[in-house]
């Protein structure tokens, strides 16, 4: 049972990226409010280990204005209902130039629900191939390094990883014992 009714849905702004939507809504006492909701394609992360070691990606955020350390990952905005393994392959070669032989699927979690439908859907990959990075316009200066996995759990525990995408996939990973 939805404890709230929409009432009016009008899309606010939109792009090949997202789209923004602001509901009128009435919640379940009779009151009246507004809910914003931002609508994007479901994405891949990719947890690439092999003999304890865990690739990264290391790029410029521009909300942050930093770069940081994150798993690769990404979505095909053009393709949104591209099937998810082979999203999370082509991200993963893109990204890092590794072809993975083995790709498991860990799982599916939200992003933030709170605002959002947009979920992930969480790759192991084993049993790379080298291939060549292949980076889209909106990753130029894009790096890829291998690291220890103990040095990314370090990182994570720093604060120094901060991206909850990438500390939820290799928490997942961990937990059902792939890492």
């Amino acid at each position: 049972m939805s404890e709230i009714k929409t009432l009016s849905s009008q899309e606010i702004y939109s792009n090949q990226w997202m789209r923004l939507k602001e509901d009128r809504i009435e919640r379940a006492d009779g009151s009246h409010g507004v809910y914003s909701v931002i609508e994007k394609p479901d994405f891949a992360v990719i947890v690439p280990v092999a003999e304890g070691h865990i690739w990264v990606v290391e790029q410029y955020r521009y909300p942050l204005g930093k770069r940081t350390i994150e798993l690769p990952q990404g979505s095909w905005e053009l393709s949104p209902d591209a099937d998810p393994i082979a999203v999370a392959r082509g991200e993963l070669v893109e990204e890092t130039g590794l072809l993975a032989n083995s790709m498991t699927q860990i799982g599916y979690q939200k992003l933030a629900q709170g605002y959002s439908s947009q979920g992930y859907h969480i790759w192991l990959a084993t049993d790379f191939v080298a291939s060549t990075q292949n980076l889209d316009v909106e990753e130029v200066g894009l790096t890829c390094r291998r690291m220890q996995v103990a040095e990314f759990e370090a990182l994570i525990a720093e604060g120094k990883i901060s991206d909850a995408t990438s500390v939820t996939a290799f928490l997942l990973a961990k937990l059902k014992g792939f890492v």
